[in-house]
C-alpha cells in the first residue's frame, strides 16, 4: 500500500474525516495535499468556529478507541493574537509503519492561508515532475539523519531551496542552509 493510500486508509476507511466533520469543516493540507508525501505524516486543519473543551475530549476519545496511539496530546491554547485554537497529536500504527498526524483547530483565515500556500507549491511543480522528485528526495534525506523539524530543517526550507536557488541534493542543501 502506498504512503498516499495509506494516509487515505486513515481519513476515510478509518473514519477520521468523518469525526473532525463533528467539531468543524477539516482540510487536510502540507505534503498530502500537495502530493509529495516523503514520510508517514498527515496534517489536517480543522475550522474552529464549532470546537469546544466537549469536542475536544470526544476527539480524544475517538482517537484513543480508534487509533491506539503509541503516542498523543491534545490541547487548547491561545496565540499571540489571542486567537484560541486546539491541538491533537498522536502516533500510531498503520499495517506495522509509525505515522505522525497533527489536527490543529485553527480560523477559517489562517487554513485559507495555508491552502493557498500549499498550492502554489503545487502549482510550481506541477509540469515538472523533476523538482516534485527533488523535494522528495532532500525531505527523505533530512529525515534518515534526522534533521527534519520545527527545530531544525522544514519543508518550508526545502521548498525555498529547490524552487528559488534550485537546489538539487540534500549536500547542497545543507551547504547554503547551514543551520546545525
Amino acid at each position: 500500500m502506498t504512503r498516499k493510500a495509506q494516509a487515505d486508509y486513515i481519513l476515510y476507511q478509518c473514519g477520521l474525516l468523518k469525526e473532525l466533520n463533528k467539531c468543524g469543516c477539516p482540510h487536510t493540507i502540507g505534503s498530502y495535499r500537495m502530493d509529495m508525501m516523503a514520510w508517514n505524516d498527515l496534517d489536517i486543519d480543522v475550522e474552529n468556529d464549532e470546537m469546544s473543551l466537549e469536542k475536544l475530549y470526544s476527539l480524544s476519545d475517538y482517537i484513543v478507541k480508534t487509533f491506539h496511539p503509541v503516542w498523543y496530546e491534545a490541547k487548547q491554547e491561545l496565540t499571540d493574537e489571542n486567537k484560541t485554537v486546539w491541538f491533537h497529536g498522536f502516533e500510531t500504527l498503520v499495517e506495522g509503519q509509525l505515522w505522525n498526524i497533527d489536527i490543529w483547530f485553527f480560523d477559517k483565515e489562517t487554513i485559507e492561508k495555508a491552502e493557498q500556500y500549499c498550492d502554489s507549491i503545487t502549482r510550481q511543480v506541477s509540469d515538472m515532475p523533476e523538482l516534485k522528485q527533488r523535494i522528495i528526495n532532500i525531505k527523505q534525506e533530512l529525515i534518515a539523519r534526522k534533521l527534519y523539524s520545527f527545530e531544525k530543517y522544514t519543508s518550508m526550507d526545502v521548498y525555498n531551496a529547490v524552487l528559488k536557488q534550485n537546489i538539487t541534493n540534500i549536500d547542497d542543501f545543507l551547504a547554503i542552509y547551514k543551520k546545525f
